[in-house]
């Protein structure tokens, strides 16, 4: 495993999980979408999100006409998320050094044709808090870039 931290604030594990760890780590995410099923949301401005999303946790991101937000609640079934897997809560522990466990974490599924734009993760009460990113499956191209704008760096 090489760690990339060339850039300020970015870290990047390839080969962190074994392709063991992988799938058992697929398994739980997706037995607890069982309970959380994967939705397409929409923007504010009511477009569709290319890709579809869930969440696990406490609490949940979620974006609809009202806007985005953080709350306890699948938005299509009511009901509450289903608990951040252990693997995860682990990751979490051994790469972040954050004293507290995730609030949230965000499920992506990706397709064919979904894409994810360039963004921020700024709603957040702390902003000083990390993100933890796991991508299992295909491989990824990842742009990233300074918070004030500016030239971005493709990351794979």
């Amino acid at each position: 495993m090489t760690l990339d931290d060339s850039l300020d604030g970015f870290r990047l594990w390839p080969g962190r999980l074994t392709a063991a760890d992988q799938a058992q780590l697929r398994d739980q995410v997706l037995a607890a979408l069982e309970a959380a099923p994967l939705y397409r949301p929409v923007t504010p401005g009511g477009r569709p999100f290319s890709v579809r999303m869930s969440n696990l946790g406490p609490l949940g991101w979620v974006s609809d006409r009202a806007g985005y937000r953080y709350q306890a609640v699948h938005p299509e079934t009511g009901a509450p998320w289903p608990p951040i897997p252990q693997m995860l809560l682990t990751l979490w522990d051994d790469l972040t050094g954050w004293p507290a466990p995730p609030d949230a974490c965000l499920v992506n599924l990706y397709d064919a044709d979904a894409r994810m734009g360039l963004h921020q993760d700024k709603d957040e009460r702390d902003l000083t808090a990390p993100v933890l990113s796991v991508s299992l499956g295909d491989t990824a191209v990842f742009r990233i870039g300074a918070a004030g704008g500016g030239r971005t760096r493709s990351v794979r």
